[in-house]
């Protein structure tokens, strides 16, 4: 994981804003590592950091990248690379469109980029991506933290996931790596 640490560092060395956005959909099993991840994440925003959960709709929350004047943008979400599952990878921003399934989004997350580049033209965008091991359905939905937030919460919340996650045991190891690092970027950056 120390690899990981220092290539995203790497790709994030000139950066003054970052916003980390979480892609998937959190009734699909490993399709909600990103947004799993961002969940876990969320108290961590402030001047420097954003973490967003753009579900299944990332064109919903461009708005916000470009309000906070982002000059990096770091995408969570699975990708269809010829690997074992658990792999996580950093996918270029002229690869993205190659690697990252379109079936849960509304639009494909390439256009997104692009239609945010228009407004940022300088914005670094690169994605973590990781290999599913499992995008079944959900047999059986439960609230996300159900005991922690009020319907009120949950409603007023967008970033706030309404059903747990799913995650089979080889993504949520992947996705409690990829947390520490980010917290590790969070106090060295």
């Amino acid at each position: 994981m120390k690899e990981l640490l220092n290539k995203i560092l790497d790709k994030l060395k000139d950066s003054s804003k970052i916003a980390f956005m979480g892609i998937g959909e959190e009734k699909l099993a490993d399709d909600a590592v990103g947004i799993y991840i961002i969940s876990e994440l969320l108290k961590y925003s402030n001047d420097k950091f954003l973490f967003i959960n753009a579900g299944i709709d990332p064109m919903s929350r461009i708005d916000e990248i470009i309000d906070f004047q982002s000059s990096h943008l770091v995408l969570l979400d699975t990708c269809t690379l010829d690997k074992p599952p658990g792999t996580i990878a950093i996918i270029e921003r002229e690869n993205i469109h190659e690697y990252v399934p379109i079936s849960s989004h509304t639009i494909p997350i390439h256009i997104v980029i692009d239609l945010l580049a228009e407004k940022l033209p300088d914005i670094n965008v690169f994605m973590i991506g990781f290999v599913p091991e499992s995008l079944e359905g959900f047999t059986q939905l439960k609230l996300y933290k159900e005991n922690e937030f009020s319907f009120e919460e949950r409603s007023e919340n967008e970033d706030l996931p309404f059903f747990d996650f799913n995650l089979t045991d080889t993504i949520q190891k992947a996705a409690e790596s990829v947390i520490k690092i980010l917290k590790d970027i969070i106090t060295i950056l």
